[in-house]
């Protein structure tokens, strides 16, 4: 059915569910929709009190789980739940952006759902996601990303929006990942269409919809201590044939290996930055205070 769903996982994550959930519900949204909450067994009266708020809301489902199951597992159940044709994941402490030009740009479900339903080529869409909370403005990944990029290591955002047949045929979100998530998704999703024969086209949106929180209160997956060749090569063990073709190599451990060095460094990102809007990449560097001298390897802003 045409239409988005919006899959959350949620765990301790409070009143700021709530918050989500009032800025997706504000949004003057035209495409049928709905939000599908899995609840990862959170043992917190607040969570509790304000899942019990939304619960009571139309287009809202609240799955709760009888036992902690992780974010990926959340997510899966979220997608086989969905009534609709296309897929938008938010995390529980993120938002939406309520102070956009709706009448200019549309909403990110709308522009998601025509975008994916009128052009097969397209594998997902993804827009820009701005900081709030303890830290405001874009994070360093606000740039269009393509293919290429994703199987270098570049950022692939949480809130892509893509097709649930596209989600179902690449196995859906791997549990066995445990960081660096949603870029090993965007890799799943990109080879199961590439093994098909279906064209690969990433469509990009130049407006901020997303809200990404910067705070210490919940602890977030890019904080925890993982290996980042283990995941790396669990990636490309599970969709090797998109990377063997693109690096013309064969043997996983060296794939993995050169996928990391070509991970982008905060210097190279914010050029990307600044190929696709120099005004934004010199606002960013004013913001997070970089010079000449900055060491940027330390950097802690997403």
């Amino acid at each position: 059915m045409k239409g988005v769903t919006i899959i959350i996982p949620c765990y301790k994550a409070g009143n700021y569910i709530l918050d989500l959930y009032k800025s997706v519900a504000i949004q003057p949204i035209e495409c049928p929709w709905e939000i599908i909450i899995v609840d990862d067994c959170s043992d917190d009266k607040e969570t509790y009190a304000a899942l019990n708020t939304i619960e009571n809301n139309d287009n809202v489902i609240v799955k709760r789980l009888a036992k902690h199951r992780g974010t990926q597992f959340c997510r899966n159940t979220a997608i086989k739940l969905a009534k609709y044709d296309y897929i938008l994941p938010l995390d529980a402490d993120d938002c939406l952006n309520t102070n956009v030009d709706f009448d200019k740009f549309g909403t990110y479900m709308d522009n998601g759902v025509n975008i994916l339903s009128k052009n097969q080529k397209v594998a997902f869409v993804h827009g820009l996601s701005m900081m709030f909370d303890k830290f405001n403005g874009f994070t360093i990944s606000a740039y269009p990303v393509t293919v290429d990029l994703i199987l270098q290591k570049h950022h692939a955002q949480t809130h892509i929006i893509y097709r649930k047949k596209d989600a179902i045929m690449a196995g859906a979100y791997d549990i066995n990942i445990k960081k660096w998530q949603d870029w090993s998704f965007a890799v799943a999703l990109l080879n199961a269409r590439y093994i098909k024969g279906l064209k690969n086209e990433i469509a990009y949106l130049n407006v901020p919809y997303h809200l990404y929180r910067v705070h210490g209160k919940v602890p977030r997956l890019s904080n925890q201590p993982v290996d980042e060749k283990e995941m790396t090569f669990l990636t490309i063990k599970k969709n090797r044939k998109i990377f063997q073709d693109f690096y013309g190599i064969k043997n996983l451990d060296k794939l993995a290996d050169l996928v990391i060095s070509h991970k982008p460094n905060r210097l190279v990102d914010l050029l990307y930055v600044a190929n696709s809007d120099v005004q934004r990449a010199i606002k960013m560097a004013e913001q997070r205070h970089y010079d000449l001298c900055t060491d940027l390897c330390l950097e802690s802003i997403p």
